[in-house]
């Protein structure tokens, strides 16, 4: 019998967690769907650990293949799929039992081409609780995208439920932020998308992985300023909205700051200032739209230097920086002495 899920888990390296993520894809309610494991080169037990749930499971199917990351592992998954629809999970997560068949029913009663439910965060242990009322929402492309750019966090494939066609032409690239590349071009193409409150993923954050902050900087981290200068730029030739637009325009500017930022604390990567020359360069070549866009009227001034050669509006930038943090130490104390004056009146 064809699948109608099939189910693409990256592996690499994840031999302490792959077990449980397994047992709660086999132990789902809605049984009709194809496991397709890919062992991205791994050098620990994770491939043998798979090979064994294979052959007592007929629904298993594992891929071995040097390594090339994750984006490679889920191509190569796409690639083979047989299901109507995709499923993604990452090997060192697990989900809910019903999380499949309540994403299904949705797509079948809403005629939906991507299905999402909310995710849990599981740090040591111990899930984050979120507002959870089961709440649907439901809407077209531009609802999605706009969700998309208001919560970053849902450019993950995981806790999805796509119909494969969306993928006919489109595959992940293999940078660091593969899923920013792509998330949006899926989005776009969609007729309906469902949203629904309710967590059903549970997501290991866990040292090391890309949502762990503690990371230290990296050239890589430029391959999101990519993502989000693509994303807006296809967005600015293909969506009218203004408040996409706007919002794109934001994120954009936002991770430019960011990486500014973290080229300036490893100044080791980056000695002869060119990638923060390139950075400059995007904000000056942007100008008028971030100058105006009033989510970033904070940040006017980094744009109003950015006509500067990089020399200059580097130093500005640290005497700014030191300014605005002096400025910060001022007013904390002061905000805290006005708290009490107001506390001393009403007691």
């Amino acid at each position: 019998m064809k699948p109608i899920i099939s189910i693409i888990v990256p592996i690499y390296n994840i031999e302490n967690y792959i077990e449980k993520c397994i047992n709660s894809i086999l132990e789902q309610t809605f049984p009709h769907f194809e496991l397709i494991l890919i062992n991205d080169g791994s050098t620990d037990h994770s491939g043998e650990i798979c090979e064994e749930y294979a052959k007592k499971d007929i629904r298993v199917r594992v891929i071995h293949k040097e390594n090339g990351g994750p984006a490679s592992a889920r191509n190569l998954g796409l690639d083979v799929a047989k299901g109507d629809y995709i499923g993604f999970v990452d090997g060192d997560d697990y989900i809910d039992k019903d999380m499949y068949e309540l994403l299904y029913t949705l797509a079948l009663k809403h005629d939906a081409d991507v299905v999402e439910c909310n995710l849990k965060i599981v740090k040591n242990g111990h899930i984050e609780i979120k507002e959870d009322q089961g709440k649907i929402e439901v809407g077209n492309n531009l609802f999605a995208l706009k969700g998309l750019l208001e919560f970053p966090i849902r450019n993950s494939p995981v806790n999805k439920l796509y119909k494969r066609d969306l993928f006919n032409d489109l595959r992940y690239p293999d940078k660091l932020y593969e899923d920013g590349f792509l998330a949006y071009k899926v989005y776009y193409k969609l007729n309906k998308y469902v949203f629904i409150e309710t967590g059903k993923y549970n997501y290991i954050k866990r040292k090391g992985s890309r949502m762990d902050k503690q990371e230290t900087y990296s050239l890589r981290n430029l391959d999101g300023v990519e993502s989000q200068e693509e994303r807006y730029y296809f967005l600015k030739e293909n969506i009218k909205d203004p408040y996409i637009l706007k919002l794109a325009e934001f994120r954009f500017f936002k991770d430019i700051y960011n990486n500014y930022r973290g080229l300036q604390k490893n100044k080791h990567v980056d000695p002869d200032k060119i990638y923060r020359d390139d950075l400059r360069k995007k904000i000056n070549k942007n100008y008028s739209g971030f100058f105006t866009n009033y989510r970033l009227s904070e940040f006017k001034f980094y744009v109003k230097i950015s006509h500067y050669n990089i020399f200059i509006f580097d130093h500005l930038y640290k005497l700014y920086r030191i300014y605005f943090s002096t400025l910060l130490q001022v007013k904390r104390p002061m905000s805290k002495v006005k708290r009490r004056l107001r506390n001393s009146f009403t007691h």
